[in-house]
């Protein structure tokens, strides 16, 4: 033990494996479909899951340490919830790319916890 922390524990790595990286890429595949079929409520729905699946993955009880793009994809729940509320309002041109976006920085984030080069 560490600081009151085993070591390796403190900053909820072993929390994440590849298959957690794997399901929320595809919720988030899931989201950006619904996007682009203008399901801004199906996408809402499924962002919320991977917000929580992102969350459990970095997580600590009492005190969270959420990088930038999982407080990104928050951000993006409540814009989306926003339009929502405006009902007959298209899905704005931005979530696909900002989805999109996200993806990559999940991407790129299991690749650097795996050891694995960036792309």
């Amino acid at each position: 033990m560490e600081n009151g922390h085993e070591k390796g524990h403190s900053d909820g790595h072993e929390r994440r494996g590849r298959e957690d990286y794997k399901e929320l890429d595809q919720l988030l595949g899931e989201a950006d479909q619904s996007v682009r079929d203008q399901d801004l409520r199906g996408a809402n729905e499924t962002l919320k899951r991977a917000a929580v699946k992102a969350a459990s993955m970095w997580g600590e009880v009492g005190r969270p340490r959420l990088p930038e793009h999982t407080r990104r994809l928050v951000d993006l729940i409540g814009e989306i919830q926003q339009d929502l509320a405006n009902p007959g309002q298209s899905a704005p041109n931005g979530f696909p790319e900002e989805i999109s976006e996200l993806r990559s920085r999940f991407e790129l984030e299991a690749r650097k916890e795996a050891g694995q080069p960036a792309l």
